[in-house]
């Protein structure tokens, strides 16, 4: 359990460490709703909230496999730890991403 950062600094209520996401889903939602053909870079903590951004169509189970993470509309935090640790042992991958 965490705790919700939008809340004032007296009235902190515990939240699941999920629903961190949940604010960009909503805004993400909203956003997509008013022109669907925008493409979108939206952040998350956690890729198993990918399931709220995709259409109900769409159900993969691994992230690697979404039309949204496929098309770069979805960036999962851990995903850049994981490409800085790799290019201190292999610079190659910079030049790649560039």
């Amino acid at each position: 359990m965490g705790f919700d950062p939008a809340l004032q600094k007296g009235m902190r209520a515990e939240v699941n460490d999920e629903m961190l996401d949940a604010q960009s889903i909503f805004i993400y939602k909203a956003i997509k709703g008013c022109n669907p053909t925008l493409q979108i870079l939206t952040e998350l903590n956690y890729s198993s909230n990918t399931e709220f951004l995709q259409q109900k169509s769409d159900s993969m189970s691994e992230i690697n496999f979404t039309k949204l993470y496929c098309a770069g509309e979805v960036y999962i935090s851990t995903v850049i730890d994981t490409l800085t640790a790799q290019a201190y042992y292999n610079p190659h991958i910079v030049t790649v991403l560039q």
